[in-house]
């Protein structure tokens, strides 16, 4: 689809149906309200509350968030380089169609990165960033097996960010965006359709934590890759299944 259409699916299309991307945001300061744009619009096409195909109605989404076009200009730029969004020949943005090639390729570079990064952290044992990848194992654990897609969705990003992070290099941060935005789209599918699958996912994410605090990096860094490559022919089948 090329045209506008409504933004929001029917409740029963979602997995928690009290929560929309698109409800009105708290007032903040101009470069906190881009972000705060940026993250909605970003969880909205995730949850495909705004489909593949979609033109974005700038207006539209304006009006739902309760804050001007500028932000939501500045913010759907960001999605843009994000590979979220596409320009549009007419003028305009649209939501980017995802296939099977898309999740196997993010796949392949989300390995080497996250391979290198586990690699790194054992080595070096930052005790403050080994402390936020266990807390970010506590609060999923504190959800107590709550199938909710947008927790599970945020709380997945964190672990794997945490661990980014703990290499104390931004650039594994920046180079992991256009491909987590995939790796999200795709998951959303296995969610809805193989809950139990995250069961072993959190699993793997406490054995890779395990071996990173062990200072074992040949361990951490075999864990992250089995953890990849596990979930990436279920993501890509999940892409595969709504084309």
């Amino acid at each position: 689809m090329s045209i506008d259409s409504p933004i929001e699916t029917s409740p029963a299309e979602r997995q928690d149906s009290s929560f929309s991307a698109l409800s009105a945001l708290p007032p903040r300061d101009s470069n906190a309200l881009v972000t705060s744009v940026r993250d909605r619009l970003r969880m909205a096409i995730v949850l495909e509350e705004i489909p593949a195909g979609v033109r974005l109605n700038q207006v539209r989404v304006a009006e739902q968030l309760g804050v001007s076009r500028m932000p939501v200009r500045a913010a759907s730029a960001d999605l843009v380089v994000e590979g979220l969004l596409e320009p549009l020949p007419t003028g305009g943005v649209a939501v980017r169609s995802l296939s099977r090639r898309d999740v196997e390729e993010a796949s392949k570079v989300r390995e080497a990165l996250e391979a290198q990064a586990a690699r790194e952290v054992a080595l070096a044992r930052p005790e403050e960033g080994l402390k936020a990848i266990f807390a970010v194992l506590d609060r999923h654990e504190a959800l107590g097996g709550v199938n909710d897609t947008r927790l599970l969705l945020e709380l997945d990003r964190s672990f794997h960010w945490a661990v980014l992070d703990a290499t104390d290099n931004p650039y594994f941060r920046r180079a992991m965006v256009p491909m987590w935005s995939v790796v999200e789209r795709s998951m959303v599918g296995v969610l809805r359709k193989v809950p139990d699958m995250f069961d072993l996912a959190w699993k793997q994410h406490r054995e890779i934590a395990e071996a990173l605090a062990a200072g074992d990096a040949d361990l951490a860094e075999q864990r992250a890759r089995d953890h990849i490559r596990y979930a990436a022919p279920k993501l890509a089948k999940a892409i595969e299944d709504n084309e």
